[in-house]
């Protein structure tokens, strides 16, 4: 059962995809990965830590994607 008695379906196109798959994909659809923040702990003006779990993932996954990692770390 879903909200108000209505069935809800939820789509999930990325989910088999590796972080660099993502990525690449991103940036075929024209993604400003400057402008994009992964990090749990970011500073107000956007920098991220470089140490969290998922600066780790995203650092990882532009290396395997084989391209330049634009994020701001501290």
């Amino acid at each position: 059962m879903g909200v108000e008695g209505r069935n809800i379906s939820l789509a999930t196109p990325l989910i088999d995809l590796t972080k660099a798959e993502i990525i690449k994909a991103g940036v075929r659809l024209g993604v400003d990965y400057c402008i994009t923040v992964s990090c749990y702990h970011a500073t107000e003006d956007g920098m991220a830590c470089g140490r969290c779990d998922n600066c780790r993932f995203r650092k990882q996954g532009f290396q395997d994607a084989r391209l330049h990692d634009p994020t701001r770390y501290c």
